[in-house]
């Protein structure tokens, strides 16, 4: 599988919020697996013909540390900065669209 299976990860974003994550606290699973997905070519393809998923690199970790106002209880800014990701990308690749993003994945590592 490790030689078939193919990820695929969107360029768009810049960090804090994407391509970026917590390497050294509680929620360090998160930001490791970024940094690795995107550093290892066993399973990187820059063809998304070639891809069998796509990742959406965005850490929600980063998502409430610099865009959800504490104790406010609204999520909205959150929910807005990934629906406009995903407008960039449906936008701009084909992939999202034609399967509604069910082949896409994201990564939440926390309790809340």
């Amino acid at each position: 599988m490790e030689k078939q299976f193919k990820v695929f990860v969107y360029e768009e974003g810049e960090p804090p919020v994407f391509h970026n994550g917590p390497c050294k606290d509680i929620y360090s699973m998160e930001g490791n697996f970024i940094h690795t997905i995107e550093m290892n070519d066993k399973f990187i393809t820059k063809d998304p013909q070639k891809a069998h998923v796509f990742f959406l690199p965005f850490s929600v970790v980063m998502l409430v540390h610099y865009v959800y106002i504490r104790d406010s209880h609204d999520y909205g800014p959150i929910r807005k900065t990934v629906t406009d990701y995903i407008d960039v990308i449906s936008g701009k690749y084909p992939y999202w669209n034609r399967s509604l993003g069910a082949d896409h994945f994201m990564l939440a590592c926390h309790d809340w």
